[in-house]
């Protein structure tokens, strides 16, 4: 259980680091495709903590 919540902690951080691209790309294309990958990998840890939360059920 823990290398799940440390994968979830990981892709936020990622989700993170994405933005902070996204918010200093001077190109449209590029922020926005940062600006995507950081809702996706908020997505991927958001389904691992639902499936930790199952389990604990």
């Amino acid at each position: 259980m823990q290398d799940m919540k440390d994968s979830a902690e990981k892709l936020r951080a990622e989700a993170d680091n994405a933005e902070q691209i996204a918010r200093s790309a001077t190109a449209v294309q590029k922020r926005e495709l940062y600006e995507r990958l950081a809702v996706h990998f908020r997505q991927l840890a958001a389904e691992i903590e639902k499936v930790m939360a199952d389990r604990a059920e």
